[in-house]
């Protein structure tokens, strides 16, 4: 997918080209079924000025991981379960205002780019809704294929968002490559992903899950959707990632206090 702006973006300059902070989209993608990915998860975002759609993942029956750029100042979310269809009127809806911001993020330069949604009640897991199996606790190897899902743009000509949940496979990059690509604001934390030309993340895909799927049943939560180039969904331009492991004793600490 590349990932894209819907209602409000974060720009900065890494190196060239100019980076969009994600709330975006899968290009090049193919539609899913639920139960391929039962932890997907769809937030409209409301803050005091605007309202914005953002990708999440459910990780235990109370919290759902996101992007930090989708709480930053937000007063409200709807999160929708137990469906690839944003129309379905049948899957899970749960309003909350409860939310944890990774307290070193960014909004500049996109570091530590990740935040925590918390439902009122815990739900209860169905056939069509499961939390992510694992967090990841170590760095992907490089050029090892990775699954990036989402309902953002599937491409630049359009804004509109999709009603089906879609997916691509996307390589990992090494960090010196994708900084060649932005330059130096990209850290250890993050993590660049590139596919074949126009397929990757875009506007509305941002805070979905970066996923290493090892069989049916066993899936690991790698990465958050973070940011895309400004050059376009539909460039060669790697799009970026936080990366998981660095975080989940934060995410852990949080999540056992409930």
């Amino acid at each position: 997918m590349k990932i894209i702006l819907l209602t409000w973006f974060v720009v900065f300059t890494l190196k060239a080209p100019v980076i969009h902070g994600s709330k975006s989209r899968i290009i090049g993608g193919s539609p899913t079924t639920i139960h391929q990915y039962p932890f997907a998860a769809a937030i409209d975002v409301q803050t005091p000025t605007s309202k914005f759609f953002c990708g999440g993942t459910l990780y235990t029956r109370q919290f759902v991981i996101t992007a930090g750029q989708c709480v930053d100042g937000a007063i409200s979310f709807t999160i929708h379960l137990g469906s690839v269809s944003r129309s379905d009127p049948n899957r899970l809806t749960l309003s909350t205002s409860e939310y944890f911001l990774h307290p070193d993020y960014n909004p500049n330069t996109l570091e530590n780019d990740i935040g925590l949604i918390q439902f009122r009640m815990p739900i209860d897991y169905t056939d069509s809704i499961q939390s992510i199996n694992y967090l990841a606790l170590e760095p992907l190897p490089s050029f090892h294929r990775v699954t990036t899902i989402g309902w953002g743009q599937t491409s630049d000509a359009s804004s509109q968002l999709p009603d089906v949940l879609n997916a691509v496979f996307v390589i990992p990059l090494n960090n010196n490559e994708c900084q060649e690509v932005y330059g130096s604001q990209i850290v250890d934390n993050m993590v660049c992903v590139e596919g074949n030309y126009n397929e990757g993340a875009c506007h509305g895909d941002t805070g979905g899950p970066l996923v290493d799927t090892y069989s049916r049943y066993y899936s690991v939560h790698v990465g958050v959707s973070s940011f895309v180039s400004g050059n376009g969904c539909e460039s060669t331009d790697p799009s970026g990632y936080t990366r998981t492991y660095p975080y989940v004793a934060w995410i852990q600490n949080i999540t056992s206090s409930v």
